[in-house]
């Protein structure tokens, strides 16, 4: 019976990309949406099976998010107002809770370093399905690659309309990067984090654009959807918002030299944070590196495991880490790292991405003025994303799974970069 209302959750959704005038004029026909939204959820299920039968499931993070949302959900039995406690955090802290947060997995951490546990937030999500599925977990994942597929609508259309990017590689960097399409439709942060990420940018061009109370009320919704589900993006992005709005009324010069100015702010911004803002920035970064390569002392992913400087907190410390950690956000695993099928594929990933690299500088175009906006935004956005990936993650895996976010956003910002008349006449020659 669980396949059945599956299969039906499954087709209404399928439906939804028919009727819904938000997929109209996009340049596709509809079903070509619909063949989208199936890799999705292909992507999602294929994440499930391998977390479910190829990894433990008692440790695997799908598994304990959903069965945290479960705990979160019984309450429903004894008291609907506690259900609403749990799942909204308003008097979150009441005694009688405790036995519930108990019950789950992540939902404290042994050392928060006073940030927010977004792990909370994806079991809260599967609390609230919970409502209608019934601890069907198949409704979780049909619901999550619905939710993925939306935002990756979203952020196609966004660039469609700032950048007037090719509208094939714009699929391409939306909807087709392997990992993106893979980490980012299951039951994870990341999916969350996909939907909540594409119409922040979506609401963000039309604000740009022509301003709105109800799309900026609705911007500021997903941004804040961003940072309880993935805590560190929201400090990579606002930066780039900044610039994104500030950067409209210069020409180009005066865009680069305000993405300059804004990281300038940003770097002195970290460097004084336990004077600005009285929270260290530097000294949690580097004990949550610390807390990562302990763990994987432990044998925690040890087969994807890799020697990783370790931070000390202070700003020396971290300015000598950074081209290493850069290097591992782009370009793990390395050749010399594959010893599975997994990481053999990331590593042919990475090797489509240097060669995007080199056809952007072979067939170089210099960008029109809103598409050098997006280059710019994405490349800030990329680079503080990968940077802080880098610097805390000492496996090849896990950096995968986190990089996946920003890669929509280096793909299209590379192909903003490719003269496409000089490419075609090439392939015309041979």
């Amino acid at each position: 019976m669980e396949y059945l209302f599956a299969i039906l959750c499954f087709l209404f959704f399928f439906g939804l990309i028919f009727l819904l005038k938000f997929f109209k004029k996009s340049g596709f026909k509809t079903y070509i949406l619909a063949i989208l939204f199936s890799l999705k959820l292909i992507g999602g299920l294929s994440l499930y099976l391998i977390y479910t039968y190829y990894y433990d499931s008692e440790t695997s993070d799908i598994h304990k998010y959903y069965r945290g949302g479960c705990v979160l959900h019984s309450a429903t039995k004894q008291s609907y107002a506690d259900y609403f406690r749990l799942v909204s955090g308003v008097q979150g802290k009441n005694e009688n809770l405790q036995k519930y947060y108990d019950q789950t997995e992540h939902w404290t951490r042994p050392y928060s370093y006073g940030l927010f546990n977004d792990s909370r937030t994806v079991m809260r999500f599967n609390a609230l399905l919970c409502l209608v599925s019934k601890g069907n977990i198949y409704i979780h994942l049909i619901v999550m690659a619905f939710m993925s597929f939306l935002g990756a609508f979203a952020l196609f259309k966004a660039i469609e309309k700032l950048t007037g990017l090719n509208k094939y590689l714009n699929l391409i960097a939306s909807f087709l990067i392997p990992s993106c399409l893979f980490w980012t439709s299951g039951l994870l942060k990341e999916g969350l984090v996909m939907f909540a990420l594409g119409f922040a940018i979506y609401y963000m061009v039309k604000i740009y654009f022509k301003f709105k109370i109800s799309d900026f009320l609705l911007f500021l919704l997903f941004l804040f959807l961003i940072g309880i589900s993935k805590i560190y993006v929201l400090p990579a992005l606002l930066p780039m918002i900044i610039l994104f709005f500030v950067g409209k009324k210069f020409k180009d010069k005066g865009k680069i030299l305000s993405l300059i100015f804004i990281s300038l702010i940003c770097f002195l911004a970290v460097v004084f944070s336990d004077k600005v803002f009285s929270y260290d920035v530097l000294s949690a970064v580097a004990g949550k590196q610390n807390d990562f390569i302990s763990s994987s002392q432990l044998g925690e992913g040890v087969g994807s495991n890799f020697e990783l400087t370790r931070l000390e907190p202070n700003l020396k410390s971290f300015m000598k880490i950074i081209p290493e950690g850069l290097a591992n956000s782009f370009f793990r695993p390395f050749f010399n790292e594959i010893n599975s099928v997994f990481l053999l594929l990331a590593f042919l990933e990475v090797l489509f991405l240097v060669f995007t690299f080199i056809i952007s500088i072979v067939f170089f175009k210099k960008p029109e003025a809103n598409k050098l906006l997006f280059v710019l935004f994405s490349l800030g956005f990329v680079i503080y994303l990968f940077v802080l990936i880098g610097v805390i993650t000492p496996n090849s895996g896990a950096i995968v799974r986190y990089r996946s976010i920003g890669l929509p956003f280096l793909y299209a910002m590379l192909f903003c970069f490719w003269d496409l008349k000089r490419i075609k006449k090439l392939l015309l020659k041979s």
